[in-house]
């Protein structure tokens, strides 16, 4: 056999082989039913351990933008206090164009004042300063949705009129009770006894003594209800309580300015409620009254660990309805935004020790000294 032909015999035997089916293994290819649902369990495992770690970054990310906002917030009201020297009402309370004292309404509030400092001075133009914040045009102007004023973790908002913060009013507000204008009571409005003597809502001021009620709510928080239109109204000359700088003697770094409150803003059941209303609980933030038990500021009666417990405290009302739990609220784990002020940004947890979180309240410890609500020296180390 020559050459050529002991070639031409091998490639022809070489493609009979290739020519028959190869088989791997037992016989096919392919999965079987156990090995297919063995892969998805696996994959379903996979993506259970993944799918936290992907929520827990997206809530990291809006907690940071919420802290943004807050931080904008806070720029705003230094550029209020720089241009009036003094920080605004958290609430302001008028007439519109008749004025009755009797019969206040809400005027409007701080984040009225704060909207030229937030970039928005063409909404300030607009808005109607001689109404109530209830009238037509100026309800319009409080619907719009304004980013600054929400946190994106905050699940309640509508995008119209609505607010994810609120400013630190201390232990509650002042209202009109029994014919005696502000009379000092809890967010809830039953008048409070500060000073522990027995006496509430006095007439004239005098009547309670020195430190007063009122005198001790002033060193309690930083904003409050005034008056726009009645100071000059026979019989009744209006409130003065906005703080300054000066008068925050514990020093802007140590006092809370503002902070979270998923619970304020708009309310489905009240249609006037936004974020311009004037309503102390849709406001303002407080620590729990409770401290003073039965709303008696004795020195037997004041537990200052109350401040951070059980209803009122932080995160505890998140799921309440609207205004009823005007405390620190938020849908972040383990805490809240807040803004000092001096404008520092924390985050501020929610096992905070309740004197402490009293100390961050109040601007001026040192004028609670020999009082019942002395809670001591605080060093600062928030």
């Amino acid at each position: 056999m020559n050459l050529t032909r002991a070639m031409s015999v091998l490639r022809k035997a070489e493609a009979k082989r290739f020519a028959r089916p190869i088989w791997f293994g037992c016989c096919r290819f392919g999965f079987s039913l156990v090995e297919l649902l063995v892969v998805i369990s696996i994959l379903a495992l996979l993506m259970s351990l993944i799918l936290p770690a992907i929520q827990s970054a997206r809530e990291a990310a809006r907690r940071v933008e919420c802290a943004n906002h807050v931080k904008n917030l806070s720029l705003g009201m230094h550029g209020f206090l720089a241009a009036r020297r003094q920080f605004p009402a958290a609430g302001y309370w008028g007439g519109g164009p008749n004025p009755d004292k009797n019969s206040p309404g809400p005027h409007h509030n701080w984040v009225v004042d704060l909207i030229p400092y937030l970039d928005r001075q063409d909404l300030a133009d607009r808005w109607n300063w001689d109404q109530l914040a209830t009238f037509p045009a100026n309800q319009a102007i409080a619907s719009i949705h304004l980013k600054v004023l929400t946190c994106p973790s905050d699940w309640t908002t509508t995008g119209h009129g609505d607010l994810s913060y609120a400013l630190n009013g201390g232990i509650g507000d002042s209202f009109f009770y029994n014919g005696v204008q502000d009379c000092v009571a809890d967010p809830f409005y039953v008048p409070l006894d500060l000073n522990g003597n027995g006496v509430v809502c006095a007439n004239p001021d005098s009547a309670d003594g020195s430190p007063s009620d009122r005198d001790l709510f002033f060193r309690l928080g930083m904003f409050f209800s005034e008056n726009w239109q009645f100071e000059g109204t026979p019989g009744y000359h209006g409130t003065t309580r906005h703080h300054t700088a000066v008068s925050v003697r514990d020093g802007l770094s140590n006092t809370l300015m503002l902070g979270e409150n998923c619970r304020t803003g708009v309310d489905a059941a009240r249609p006037a409620i936004n974020w311009a209303t004037g309503d102390g609980r849709q406001s303002r933030l407080f620590f729990s009254h409770t401290i003073c038990r039965d709303n008696s500021c004795t020195a037997a009666a004041v537990d200052f660990t109350r401040a951070n417990q059980g209803d009122h405290a932080i995160n505890a009302g998140r799921n309440m309805a609207e205004g009823e739990s005007p405390f620190l609220n938020s849908f972040h784990p383990g805490g809240v935004n807040i803004a000092l002020g001096d404008g520092s940004v924390r985050f501020l947890s929610d096992q905070i020790d309740g004197r402490v979180l009293y100390h961050l309240f109040t601007p001026d410890g040192n004028g609670l000294r020999n009082t019942p609500l002395d809670a001591g020296v605080a060093d600062g180390n928030f």
